[in-house]
């Protein structure tokens, strides 16, 4: 299932979702490369703008 995405805390930029073997590999690359970056699981309570991924935004139902 895709359902983990990957913020990047230098240029703020999230990532597609994902697998978790796939989430986990990208943040041992940025790791290595000295880049700080946050998993999040993604669910129905988050809602990610893929086209700009310029907003996070919290969706409350």
């Amino acid at each position: 299932m895709n359902n983990y995405i990957i913020i990047r805390s230098d240029n703020k930029s999230i990532s597609p979702p994902m697998s978790k073997h796939e989430a986990v590999k990208k943040l041992r690359e940025y790791d290595k490369e000295g880049i700080s970056s946050y998993l999040i699981y993604r669910n129905d309570y988050l809602e990610f703008d893929y086209v700009n991924r310029l907003n996070v935004y919290e969706e409350y139902h």
